[in-house]
């Protein structure tokens, strides 16, 4: 990325094989990163991610079983060190997301759509923080369709 007066510029690089991220200031942004890293094929190592297991749901759980479906899976392997190994099933099926009743996952899965398509189990749920997060992502081209009552 690059800051200029204008705004920031984003360039695509080649993928990293690992990347190992602090998500101590962050944690929120795990549930974008982790199942961004799983379908892309980067291992991560991940620290910072104790408070996850206090929000509405606990989201390491949450997070577990949904990079499961793929075959990618998020293991303490010290204490406070998460690993991410890749997901093993890339693009070829419609990858379907439980919410468990939080916002962060509809919002943190909804990005693996621009690379397969994506079922996200309550769109209702993003009202809670972000009520115009689907509108939005129409706005910049993601082809929504809704199949539950709104």
């Amino acid at each position: 990325s690059e800051r200029s007066a204008e705004g920031l510029a984003l360039t695509k690089t080649s993928n990293l094989n690992e990347v190992q991220w602090d998500f101590t200031d962050c944690p929120d942004l795990a549930q974008t990163v982790a199942p961004l890293c799983a379908f892309k094929g980067i291992t991560g190592i991940f620290t910072g991610l104790e408070s996850l297991r206090i929000k509405e749901t606990d989201r390491i759980a949450a997070l577990q079983q949904e990079l499961a479906k793929s075959g990618a899976t998020l293991e303490e392997k010290s204490s406070g060190v998460w690993k991410l190994t890749p997901a093993s099933r890339k693009s070829d099926y419609l990858f379907e997301v439980q919410t468990y009743h939080d916002h962060r996952m509809a919002m943190g899965f909804a990005p693996l759509a621009t690379n397969l398509d994506v079922a996200i189990e309550d769109r209702n749920v993003v009202n809670k923080s972000y009520p115009r997060f689907w509108t939005d992502l129409q706005s910049v081209g993601f082809e929504l369709e809704f199949r539950d009552p709104a």
